[in-house]
């Protein structure tokens, strides 16, 4: 669906147009403006970074956030297709901070916290790109921590059970938890995450060095060391299409053998830097460490251990290891 021409066809903009009526006539919904709740009357912004994005997928997670009253927040994140350009300039209220480059999630995610801290937002809704999300999810989320924090807790994050779109051959994500009964995870997915700002503030910004994969993983360890927890209110559901889908044939496929290659660099790099910072559990390296060498000997089998992917996987292993973070080496980024 990548590059489909949005605002080309007359039925899907009028079909936009009639659902945008629908989400901003639809009866109110309990947006945070409820005052013995003591929650603020206006919803939280909404934090977005946009790379290559789907234009479809995007009218589909924008127009129910602006239907629920949120201001947009989009980090572009390099060059994006016409449809996309065009949708996101429908939106009057949003703030548009632009990069000619690819500067990976972290900075993107960053950049728009400090926007949001500036304009004195005390919570920030995060979504990725390919979420859809339902009428009314900041609301929810947000009773939820009010709730939490009324109980004493130090909450990092609350954010919802993400959930594959029902039949497009998504994987299920597993949830990493702390303690499933009470809902604490050792870190939340970033779509969906709604964070207090002064939480934000006191932990520190998401490693933007990582670039892309295991922003959230690194952040919610470093939040637990920090005193805070990670909550996923399992209640509450968000369609996110997590990794790349497959055949309804290969449903069980492994996350790994779906990533491109590029991908499965940043996740195997940024595997091994988590497994050096003193921060993080010796519990949870150790679990990282047998789940990645499991993936990395499914992922060589799988490619029949050709040259181009023990590479890789050296490569990986090697600058994670030794902390050389940011952007894939130029030999990686090629072959992919």
């Amino acid at each position: 669906m990548r590059g489909y021409e949005l605002f080309h066809a007359v039925p899907a903009e009028l079909g936009r147009i009639l659902l945008l009526h629908r989400y901003w006539n639809r009866p109110a919904i309990s947006m945070l403006s409820e005052q013995s709740s003591g929650l603020t009357t206006r919803p939280p912004p909404v934090a977005v970074v946009l790379y290559k994005p789907d234009a479809a997928l995007l009218d589909r997670l924008l127009v129910p956030l602006t239907g629920d009253g949120h201001r947009l927040m989009i980090f572009v994140n390099g060059p994006i297709d016409e449809a996309s350009e065009r949708l996101i300039a429908t939106f009057e209220n949003a703030l548009i901070i632009r990069s000619a480059e690819n500067q990976g999630l972290g900075f993107g995610l960053n950049r728009l916290v400090e926007a949001a801290r500036d304009e004195g937002a005390s919570q920030i809704l995060l979504m990725d790109q390919d979420s859809t999300p339902q009428p009314g999810l900041a609301a929810r989320l947000a009773g939820v921590l009010a709730s939490r924090q009324a109980q004493g807790r130090r909450l990092a994050v609350v954010g919802p059970r993400l959930v594959p779109p029902h039949g497009e051959n998504y994987r299920r994500l597993r949830y990493a938890w702390r303690d499933k009964a009470e809902g604490t995870v050792y870190f939340t997915p970033t779509s969906g995450s709604l964070v207090p700002i002064a939480a934000w503030n006191e932990i520190g910004p998401f490693r933007a060095e990582y670039f892309i994969d295991g922003i959230d993983v690194e952040w919610g360890l470093r939040a637990f060391g920090k005193g805070y927890d990670s909550l996923v209110a399992s209640e509450i559901t968000l369609d996110h299409r997590w990794g790349e889908p497959t055949a309804a044939c290969e449903a069980r496929t492994p996350q790994i053998l779906r990533y491109p290659r590029l991908r499965c660099f940043f996740y195997i790099r940024n595997s091994a830097a988590m497994l050096r910072l003193p921060y993080v559990a010796p519990v949870w390296k150790l679990k990282v460490s047998g789940r990645l060498a499991m993936q990395i000997g499914l992922l060589l089998f799988s490619r029949r251990f050709g040259w181009e992917t023990r590479q890789l996987v050296w490569r990986a292993l090697r600058d994670g290891w030794h902390n050389r973070l940011g952007a894939a080496p130029a030999e990686i980024a090629a072959s992919s």
